[in-house]
């Protein structure tokens, strides 16, 4: 029997996403391969007391009440872990966003010597952070949009200034670590600009302004790590301007297209595109990556989730599930060997 911790919940803006991915894997783990364990982390950063998987359709049910503070509590975690054999144990770090898919609780597992599924510290930080991998996929020769950043004391009007002659009206406005779409707005002049990058500003210390690439954004499953699979592509169709929050989780506007159709002399090449951006990161284990379609027909890398969204309605499971002709407990058997063989290296 192997143990397996599913980590959830967590101080960024995705926390409730967190809790319903972690719910979701936690009802499809095999019970006969897997004794499964969840430790709740709080919005201030602390651990829970792990318990036992539990019966019920509302994730806000593994929310938990965390007397001690965030060192006691973590120590607490560390000294569960020690108790168990390395050998038959991993960790499932459904946090998304700050904290968890920033590479921290990856970081802090490396350091004990325990196995956990996914992304590793160094991939997972550079993801994290929007301005590190535009950096990156620049220097890799992958198409993208224009794009300027700046932290605070830089956002004033000479930047502005500079955003608005430099790449064009309209502009997307992001914080530079941030997931879900949050904080992220469309602006077409400048006062929208210097508004939307103090509202930015509130999620990240830097904030990423980037030309507007008119098409579809399509997503893919990525998973392995030399010469990794590349899925087939998804997408939602909506008719916001781009996919902010609400488009993704509450528009009832947004239709999802699973697959969705490309040409297949296209489709090899936006699957090429895609496995370069991912090891251009150093992606590892498994990460969905999103482009866009332009108008003009050309694919440009959007950024790369090195833990998506494993909820229900989430592409990334379904896209691995169609990649493999695999039932989604069976893309977590792959994914849990997967994180063994990477840990025995």
């Amino acid at each position: 029997m192997i143990n397996v911790y599913i980590l959830c919940g967590g101080p960024s803006s995705e926390h409730d996403i967190s809790l319903r991915s972690a719910l979701n894997i936690s009802k499809n783990l095999n019970e006969e391969k897997y004794k499964i364990k969840l430790v709740y982390i709080n919005k201030k950063g602390a651990y829970s007391k792990a318990f036992d998987k539990i019966d019920t359709d509302n994730e806000f049910d593994l929310v938990r009440e965390v007397k001690e503070n965030r060192t006691k509590s973590i120590a607490d975690f560390l000294a569960c872990l020690s108790k168990e054999d390395y050998s038959k144990t991993i960790v499932i770090p459904a946090v998304h966003g700050t904290y968890g898919e920033d590479g921290t609780i990856q970081a802090l597992l490396d350091v004990i010597g325990i196995a956990y599924i996914g992304n590793g510290l160094l991939s997972s930080a550079i993801c994290m952070d929007k301005v590190t991998s535009n950096d990156i996929f620049e220097k890799n020769k992958l198409s993208q949009a224009k794009y300027l950043y700046t932290n605070k004391d830089g956002f004033d009007d000479t930047f502005a200034d500079r955003c608005i002659e430099g790449i064009g009206l309209p502009l997307i406005v992001k914080p530079s670590a941030n997931g879900s779409s949050v904080g992220v707005s469309k602006v077409t002049n400048k006062n929208e600009l210097l508004a939307a990058g103090d509202e930015a500003l509130k999620y990240d210390k830097k904030v990423l302004v980037e030309e507007l690439i008119e098409g579809q954004e399509i997503e893919f499953a990525v998973v392995g790590y030399m010469n990794p699979d590349v899925s087939e592509p998804a997408a939602y169709i909506s008719d916001h301007t781009f996919l902010d929050y609400d488009a993704k989780y509450f528009s009832k506007s947004t239709k999802e297209t699973l697959p969705y159709i490309l040409e297949n002399e296209k489709l090899e090449e936006a699957r090429e595109f895609v496995r370069r951006a991912y090891e251009a990161c150093g992606c590892e284990g498994f990460a969905r990556v999103d482009i866009f379609l332009g108008k003009d027909n050309n694919f440009y890398v959007n950024e790369i989730n090195t833990f998506p969204g494993f909820t229900p309605s989430s592409f990334f499971a379904r896209l691995c599930e169609l990649m493999y002709d695999e039932s989604f407990a069976e893309v977590l058997d792959r994914l849990i060997e997967d994180g063994f063989e990477r840990w025995q290296r």
